[in-house]
């Protein structure tokens, strides 16, 4: 039951888990209370706080302070002050003896002392006057970090937040904000329009400030891009808008599209005329059009083209299909070419195919894909090494060592995966080819998702035929009863469960008989209980993957996460997840399995790795092991937000992964987001076992529905045969 809102003071001398938007510990208010806290602050041991919030009671841990808001004590009396100075953790140079000797001469005057007069404070402590003067910064930064949060809290933003803007702004902050707060959409990462839009109503900032028009407009464009769409019609674009701001005028639309005017006159956006007139983002319309220049060019014949191919491939290639042999005669003739196909289609065979020639011819061939796990998978299946293309790409987190200057060293490059290759990597890519030494293989399967990025760059060239591409439309008859399976899902077929074909396991199981979502979720715990392991003998660490359409309600990716993570613990580790509270971030246990969500170039480890915790502290630090290396996170750290549970993913999470056993979630609860495409991206991310569990309506609903997800893309105009010179 909750309290009345109120404010406690003390020092933090307990922390049972410490993140950047969650903390739980125990501090000791100035009677030598202790007081258990929890909530979206960040604190460390020996912090003075003052925290805002409600008595609550926990149906496990009982009575606690639920911290909403978090300032730093500096009302302080000589002995509070001695033990801040001394025991801050960024404040170094001042121990115990000289923290005492600084709050018996200054007090409660130490504010003022150490603003105006920090010669005088050196003197007392007997300390360098660049230690008094990185004291000074730390104190005058906390005391702007209570002003802002003081009055910034009552906006809405967070303790994180607010540590943000603080550390961008200074103490000019609070006017910064109040003259414009739409500056931070244009200068704070994470600060989107929407979350600035609430913070400016609650200020009272007008409708119809240009600053929020422009950001609003803007934002359209962008949310465009984040569904992955290269621009937006124009008058779309002004309806967008004017949803989106409610400005209290009738003639609001006149107004934004002034203003849309305005962002275009100055390049901020760019429009363009085809059968009706769009506007985008300036970056992405340019590397479309390059990109359509390059792919234009892509009939020319290769840098190598192979004499007398065709004895070559009677002796290198002689079990090739005629699609595979046209794919591989392809690769070595022209520029670019592209090869797409289903599972068990023959693509590998083909690419193994390309590089035993190349290598036979002595020709330097290099392999790469978009991700790590599909750059794995490549090297595993070919023989051959893979890299990611950003690290061919030599990208170090700020910037590319490859480009048209230093251009990637190869005669013969093949890309896999390119479904999941948007604008951006693409055109990064294909600006670090010398085509005068190198021909480009793009290989993928144009029945998969589309990228998570912009662009539909594989399914407008296989639209296009812009390049010369093949499509392996035959099932090698070996692949199997999986790869006929998956391949039935494209023609809206789900079919029953299969016999057992080796030892124990069935290839292909479909439980379908729960309309609950609930039976759905109890069946996938029972699952885990004893099922997977201890009848059909998986590691349910590392061999399966649970996948799932969305990321909300029971079926979600987070409730699935929390529920097979408790359960995991207990089975695997005999160790009990506490209840956490309802909305905050999970916390990490060794032994949990989690997925990298951004590439994080300090550490080595790429968006979509997934690895395994094999220590948590209770402060926060991590160690995780990804692909077999070991790395660290401190407490804190950018790097521990940037992991997620992953025993549940997306189905775009994993593309270009492959797992032994894979159990795909399909329910009717989430028809709005089913289509086969969907579907059979999921099931063939297995490489042995598939279960289909959900509801019959469901999985069939599924199988059943055509993709319906077209993009917007420059390159479908721009690679029609009429708009080629």
């Amino acid at each position: 039951m909750k309290e009345r809102r109120e404010s406690i003071r003390g020092t933090v001398d307990v922390v049972f888990y410490s993140g950047p938007t969650f903390s739980a510990g125990r501090l000791v208010t100035p009677d030598g209370k202790e007081v258990k806290f929890a909530g979206k602050v960040y604190v460390r041991e020996h912090d003075a706080v003052r925290l805002e919030g409600r008595w609550v009671t926990h149906p496990k841990y009982g009575r606690q302070f639920e911290a909403e808001f978090l300032g730093h004590d500096l009302e302080l009396d000589p002995e509070g002050l001695a033990r801040f100075l001394a025991n801050h953790p960024d404040i170094k140079g001042i121990g115990p003896a000289k923290a005492k000797l600084i709050a018996d001469r200054f007090g409660r005057g130490f504010d003022a002392a150490i603003r105006d007069e920090p010669e005088s404070v050196a003197a007392v402590a007997r300390a360098p006057i660049e230690t008094i003067g990185e004291l000074r910064r730390i104190w005058i930064a906390n005391c702007d970090f209570n002003h802002a949060m003081s009055h910034l809290a009552s906006y809405g933003l967070t303790h994180h937040q607010v540590t943000t803007l603080v550390g961008k702004f200074g103490s000019q902050v609070i006017a910064i904000l109040e003259r414009d707060p739409y500056v931070l959409v244009r200068e704070i990462p994470g600060f989107g329009f929407k979350r600035v839009d609430k913070i400016a109503r609650k200020m009272g900032t007008p409708k119809d400030l240009p600053s929020r028009i422009r950001a609003g407009i803007q934002y359209c464009v962008l949310a465009a891009l984040d569904d992955g769409d290269c621009w937006v019609e124009y008058e779309d674009l002004l309806d967008r808008a004017n949803t989106l701001l409610v400005m209290d005028t009738l003639d609001s639309r006149e107004v934004i599209e002034r203003h849309l005017e305005v962002l275009i006159a100055e390049g901020v956006l760019v429009s363009q005329a085809f059968e009706r007139l769009v506007v985008a983002d300036p970056e992405i319309h340019r590397m479309e059009s390059e990109l359509a220049a390059i792919f234009r060019e892509s009939r020319r014949c290769g840098p190598h083209a192979v004499a007398e191919l065709d004895a070559l491939l009677d002796v290198e290639g002689g079990e090739l299909t005629p699609e595979q042999r046209e794919a591989v005669r392809n690769a070595l003739t022209f520029s670019i070419s592209l090869m797409t196909g289903g599972a068990g289609s023959g693509k590998t065979y083909a690419v193994s195919t390309i590089v035993s020639i190349g290598e036979r011819l002595e020709r330097k061939v290099v392999l790469a894909a978009p991700t790590g796990k599909a750059a794995k998978r490549l090297e595993q299946v070919v023989g051959h090494e893979a890299s990611t293309i950003h690290r061919l790409l030599g990208f170090n987190g700020h910037s590319y060592a490859r480009d048209a200057l230093n251009p990637i060293e190869a005669d013969i490059l093949v890309v896999d995966e390119v479904s999941m290759t948007d604008v951006a990597l693409a055109w990064r890519l294909f600006q670090a080819v010398d085509w005068t030494k190198t021909a480009v293989v793009l290989v993928g399967d144009h029945n998969q998702l589309p990228p998570v990025g912009p662009g539909n760059l594989l399914r407008d060239l296989v639209k296009s035929r812009a390049v010369p591409t093949t499509i392996l439309t035959r099932i090698i008859r070996q692949a199997g009863v999986l790869k006929e399976n998956s391949t039935a899902i494209l023609s809206g077929e789900v079919r029953p469960t299969a016999e057992v074909q080796e030892g124990i396991r069935r290839p292909w199981y479909v439980i379908d008989r729960f309309s609950d979502r609930e039976d759905v979720r109890r069946m996938l715990l029972l699952l885990f209980e004893g099922v997977l392991q201890e009848r059909l003998g998986y590691d349910l660490l590392r061999d399966v993957q649970v996948l799932t359409p969305t990321h909300k309600g029971p079926l979600g990716t987070v409730e699935l996460n929390l529920a097979l993570q408790r359960l995991l613990q207990k089975k695997l580790r005999g160790f009990d997840v506490p209840d956490g509270a309802p909305g905050h971030r999970p916390v990490f246990y060794a032994g949990d399995k989690v997925i990298q969500t951004r590439n994080d170039y300090e550490l080595g480890v790429m968006n979509g790795a997934v690895g395994y915790v094999v220590e948590a502290t209770a402060k926060g630090a991590l160690k995780v092991e990804f692909d077999g290396s070991v790395v660290e996170m401190e407490p804190g750290s950018d790097a521990a937000s940037r992991l997620q549970l992953a025993y549940a993913c997306s189905v775009h999470k994993v593309q270009g992964s492959e797992f032994p056993c894979t159990v795909v979630i399909a329910h009717k609860s989430h028809s709005f987001m089913h289509h086969r495409n969907l579907l059979y991206t999921a099931v063939t991310r297995a490489k042995e076992s598939v279960i289909l569990l959900g509801d019959r309506w469901g999985i069939q609903n599924c199988a059943a529905r055509r993709q319906v997800d077209r993009r917007n893309t420059f390159l479908s105009f721009l690679l029609r045969p009429e708009a080629r010179p």
